[in-house]
């Protein structure tokens, strides 16, 4: 089981590369001068604007077939509007390479595949075809780069312009439009209510016995997504590490019960028996197990929950392990829609949204006392000052505060050089140190990555006995523990790229936000968030100076412990 939690680890690592993710809804990073693309909820003032993302996506491709008549270019090519030259120039780079790829490709294959099918009649026209292939494919990706070039360049001042005005551009619509947090919210509660809708088709439905649902707190009708927060809320309080000692054991008793009624809900096909029978799960103790629970007390991630969200590697975990119980692999799905469908992609891509704006509500209420002018410079510094102290006091707090400071301080830093700073060039200097710490920790993620199976495998050659390795079951569970400390260490590379990536769109969503009502507040909101990450960085640093290394004992005993406590949902009756 720890190697497949390293397996996972590493999957999860290339899930968080921004190319990875083919939805419209994640945000990904512009370019060298823009920002973040805004979700769907962008607000504009027309009556388009509040069209649905079906019928704007629609008008879009509309307006491209206009310009492109033919689809099959639009697929072999990079036809969309760019945003900006910069964007221009990319795409242009681009359709070149691909022109020259595909003429010689086709050049080459041409006659080969002629020959092959037709003989020598078949090679002649194979040859022929090669001929034109070759000419024609370079000299059409030489005009669309061309053409791209002059469609970024007339689109770049408008691109300026939207920037200035603090608008995101949206990839969907590839305009630059206005973006409210309290609007996207309410397209998150929508989407909320689609899914809930989806899952129970009946509402209030009958059932047999309500036991379950009472254990959790929950109506007949609850969602997939309101029975895991319920389950995460009831399993904090009852918690066996969370009591006294001499209500340990009654807690135990009640953390079964919730697990056993989690377990059953939460499966479609056995909360379909329950609705009916009355009978709950057997449950599966090998993947009975809830990333989200195991990763937050692993990384004890439940105090600093405001400021990073649901780490998305429990996200990871919950869709590969949706799929594992399927028994299904990807080979069995006819479309990567039902792929999707399988490990909840649309559920996941909305919990980002949902994570991303929720951080940014919490933000805009942890500074509203400062730039609402009710509490003075020093006032604000002291009570950041506080709160880092109380987090760098809990379990892993100085690691999440060298995660979080950096992050909220490049964010600000990029925001406040183009629109505080007299001196323009603190703008670009500010975006290319934003990219570096990402760089730097994506860089120490996948170092982190190799270096772990690379040790983990000379843990395993040397400590394990080589007939361990032809007993039923692999490698014993004593010399794959030894690897656990690797392991850890690895995931919280993974988490220090995740909580950057996470809080630059939380940070763009509260800078960016429409219901402001003057620049001097977009100001006042990056300069508080400096000054926050600022006092989370200082207090981590003395921390993380001050802190003893943990004994390989400790840390394994930890991720054990956090294991353990997560597999007796799987032994629940």
């Amino acid at each position: 089981m720890f190697y497949y939690l390293a397996l996972l680890l590493s999957l999860h690592a290339i899930c968080l590369s921004p190319g990875w993710q083919p939805s419209a809804y994640v945000l990904v990073l512009a370019d060298e001068t823009y920002t973040r693309t805004p979700p769907s909820s962008s607000r504009v003032k027309d009556n388009k604007s509040r069209q649905s993302r079906k019928e704007r996506q629609d008008d879009y491709d509309d307006d491209e077939h206009n310009y492109l008549s033919s689809p099959q270019i639009s697929a072999l090519f990079v036809t969309r509007k760019p945003r900006d030259i910069f964007e221009g120039m990319r795409a242009a780079v681009s359709n070149i390479v691909r022109g020259s790829f595909y003429g010689v490709t086709g050049l080459l294959v041409s006659p080969l595949t002629g020959g092959l099918g037709g003989g020598i009649a078949g090679l002649v026209m194979g040859t022929i075809t090669g001929v034109l292939l070759g000419i024609s494919m370079p000299l059409l990706g030489f005009m669309l780069s061309v053409y791209q070039l002059a469609r970024g360049f007339i689109s770049t001042p408008e691109a300026v312009k939207g920037f200035l005005d603090c608008k995101l551009f949206d990839e969907l619509t590839r305009t630059w439009q206005e973006y409210s947090l309290d609007d996207d919210l309410e397209e998150i509660k929508s989407a909320i209510k689609a899914e809930k809708s989806q899952t129970n088709n009946s509402s209030r439905r009958r059932v047999k016995d309500t036991e379950y649902y009472d254990l959790l707190g929950l109506q007949t009708d609850a969602s997939s997504s309101e029975i895991r927060a319920a389950y995460r809320k009831k399993a904090r309080e009852v918690h066996p590490d969370k009591v006294d000692k001499s209500m340990r054991e009654a807690a135990e008793e009640k953390f079964r019960e919730i697990s056993a009624a989690y377990q059953t809900l939460s499966d479609p096909n056995n909360r379909a028996r329950y609705d009916s029978s009355g009978v709950g799960s057997d449950g599966d103790s090998e993947l009975a197990l809830d990333p989200y629970v195991f990763f937050s007390v692993l990384f004890g991630s439940e105090h600093v929950e405001p400021y990073v969200g649901e780490l998305s590697i429990a996200s990871t975990f919950d869709s590969l392990l949706r799929l594992s119980k399927r028994g299904e692999s990807t080979a069995s799905f006819e479309s990567m829609e039902d792929f999707k469908a399988a490990v909840g992609w649309n559920v996941h891509v909305l919990r980002t949204r949902k994570r991303e704006a929720d951080i940014a509500i919490h933000l805009r209420t942890r500074i509203n006392d400062y730039v609402e002018g009710f509490l003075t410079l020093d006032a604000f510094k002291d009570s950041c000052y506080e709160e880092a102290a109380t987090i760098a006091k809990e379990a892993s707090g100085a690691r999440y505060l060298l995660a979080i400071g950096p992050a909220m301080v490049a964010e600000a830093n990029y925001f406040l050089g183009y629109r505080k700073s007299v001196v323009k060039w603190r703008g670009p200097v500010g975006n290319l140190k934003k990219k570096m710490l990402k760089l730097r920790r994506k860089a120490s993620m996948y170092k982190s990555i190799v270096y772990t199976a690379k040790e983990s495998f000379g843990i395993i050659s040397s400590e394990c006995p080589e007939e361990n390795l032809q007993h039923e079951g692999g490698v014993s569970m004593t010399c794959l523990s030894n690897t656990m400390p690797l392991i850890l260490e690895m995931a919280w590379k993974i988490n220090y790229l995740d909580i950057t990536t996470t809080l630059s769109g939380a940070c763009q969503k509260l800078f960016y936000d429409a219901n402001i009502l003057s620049k001097e507040e977009r100001l006042l909101r990056a300069q508080a968030v400096h000054i926050l990450g600022t006092q989370f960085y200082l207090v981590g640093l003395q921390e993380a100076g001050n802190a003893t290394v943990s004994s390989v004992d400790e840390i394994k005993d930890r991720a054990n412990a956090a294991f353990a406590e997560s597999m007796k949902r799987g032994n629940a009756d």
